[in-house]
């Protein structure tokens, strides 16, 4: 039977995820997918319902990616939307 050291083992392993962990924040950072929100990240930002946020999305009101089941909003489609909706007072009025 193979004598096999499973703690060192274990510590190769642990090195080689943390290696991976970089590589991925590296990717994130490069491509900008920090700058990717989900349903999610919508939801608890802005803090409107699941339902307000599939109703935007079919009337077109908000532009988004879908990829596979998950549906992911860019900076430029937040600002867009938001822009859009922009209210500004007149003459210090609050709105």
């Amino acid at each position: 039977m193979i004598n096999y050291d499973y703690g060192m083992r274990l510590k190769e392993l642990a090195a080689e995820v943390k290696y991976l962990n970089q590589q991925i924040h590296e990717l994130k950072v490069g491509i900008g997918i920090n700058e990717l929100w989900d349903n999610a990240d919508i939801i608890r930002n802005w803090k409107v319902s699941e339902r307000t946020l599939a109703t935007w999305r079919k009337e077109g009101l908000i532009g988004y990616v879908k990829v596979g089941g998950m549906i992911w909003y860019t900076r430029e489609q937040r600002d867009l939307f938001l822009n859009s909706n922009l209210n500004e007072s007149k003459d210090g009025e609050e709105i």
